[in-house]
């Protein structure tokens, strides 16, 4: 029987099984439930979600706004080291603008990471697009709006051919998607007969030329795609069966979720957004060619899970252009410095980012959702290196020996209940 706070209609009294210290017995004993206790019980564990919670100072944890700091660290960093070059305005509108395509193939790209599957070919759907688009409004001389379109449509017949081969031909989206962008690739090195297009319409230049205080329209696009995708995640049904898909796909369809349709959808919304990226990379490039797209498979996929340890623990908007533009800004800080201009710094910032975020991510939830203390025997335990190392939850006396050869025991029993066997 429970009792309830007359102020705040929760549970404050119930009762429970207490063992006692110096009988060893078991009786009913009413306890009080610590507002603490009652926090650690109700939190869930999922990645995925959605709930709102009110602020908590853990939240500032660098576990899960690492991002920030990293920014902190940065911006301060550089404006002591290159204080002239770095403390301009222009310097930081250059990478803010140059990274917008890149950010809008990572919002797109979250969309199926979020549904559980992989889309490895947004660099073939640009390379593709881009290609198709400069042939169209170069060589075949078409209206630039027609070749926009034209480059669209390439996106969504691939986003519905991967959604084909996923859900229908039932292949792995790995396998599926890698192979599609090995085809886009060499569809684009055949339209550009392994030369370059070289773009000359001013109309469709304008497309992505400069909007107002010396930001590029291809920068507000990005804005305006991050509250579209912020707002379907965070506050429309479509997000949350976007990511019950994602966290189980067979108990989401059991759930009564069109799982099928959601898949296919993410990966239509990713091929739509590298589309638009590919056009955007005709327009802002006066010459295009096959090899456009690869370059921004890996930093999409190193800011999409880099951004998903971010904030709110799955896949998020902000997690991600926070990622996108934190790393534009140290890679734009040491080449400033005179580091990695010949273009390795590059890939080496995102090829560590990707790394590193994927192994927080898989560290984190590994045991009770991610809150693993290692210094804690009971938890980390003798299946871990320091548990194994100093002997945790190993046997020590003759008694503990002999119990742990019965049937009964239980090496993952934390109560203790399994040193004594059931009477009957």
């Amino acid at each position: 029987m429970s009792e309830l706070d007359p102020r705040t209609r929760e549970v404050d009294r119930r009762l429970t099984m207490k063992k006692g210290r110096l009988t060893g017995r078991y009786r009913v004993r009413e306890r009080r439930v610590d507002w603490m206790e009652k926090r650690r019980r109700d939190r869930r564990d999922s990645r995925f979600d959605t709930r709102r919670s009110p602020f908590r100072w853990k939240k500032l944890h660098p576990r899960n706004i690492s991002v920030i700091y990293l920014a902190i660290i940065i911006v301060v960093g550089f404006a002591i080291w290159i204080p002239d070059t770095w403390l301009v305005w222009g310097t930081h509108r250059f990478y803010l603008n140059n990274e917008a395509i890149r950010a809008i193939v990572a919002l797109g790209l979250i969309v199926p990471l979020s549904a559980g599957v992989f889309d490895l070919s947004i660099g073939g759907v640009i390379s593709a697009s881009a290609v198709t688009t400069s042939w169209a409004v170069t060589i075949g001389e078409w209206p630039w709006p027609a070749a926009v379109a034209l480059g669209l449509l390439v996106g969504l017949g691939v986003g519905l051919l991967n959604g084909f081969l996923v859900v229908k031909v039932k292949i792995d989206s790995f396998i599926a998607t890698l192979g599609v962008s090995s085809a886009l690739g060499a569809y684009a090195l055949w339209l550009a007969k392994g030369r370059s297009i070289i773009n000359g319409n001013e109309g469709f230049k304008a497309i992505s030329g400069v909007a107002a205080a010396g930001f590029k329209w291809t920068f507000v696009y990005l804005m305006i795609l991050a509250v579209i995708v912020w707002y379907v995640f965070e506050h429309t049904a479509a997000g949350r069966y976007l990511f019950a898909t994602g966290g189980g796909r067979e108990s989401a369809r059991l759930s009564g979720v069109q799982v099928d349709r959601y898949v296919v959808g993410a990966l239509v919304t990713s091929a739509l957004a590298s589309a638009a990226g590919g056009v955007l990379f005709a327009s802002n490039f006066s010459s295009v060619n096959a090899s456009a797209g690869p370059p921004y498979l890996l930093p999409a996929f190193a800011a999409a899970f880099f951004g998903s340890t971010q904030f709110k623990n799955r896949f998020n908007v902000v997690g991600t252009l926070l990622a996108v533009f934190v790393m534009a800004a140290g890679v734009k800080g040491f080449q400033l410095v005179g580091w990695g201009n010949e273009g390795w710094l590059d890939d080496l910032f995102f090829g560590l980012a990707l790394v590193i975020a994927v192994g927080l991510s898989t560290y984190r939830r590994k045991v009770h959702g991610g809150r693993r203390r290692w210094w804690r025997p009971t938890e980390s335990g003798p299946d871990r290196f320091l548990g194994r190392l100093l002997g945790w939850g190993s046997p020590r006396t003759e008694a503990s020996k002999r119990n742990a050869e019965e049937w009964w025991f239980d090496p993952e029993d934390r109560e203790g209940y399994h040193l004594k066997p059931p009477k009957d």
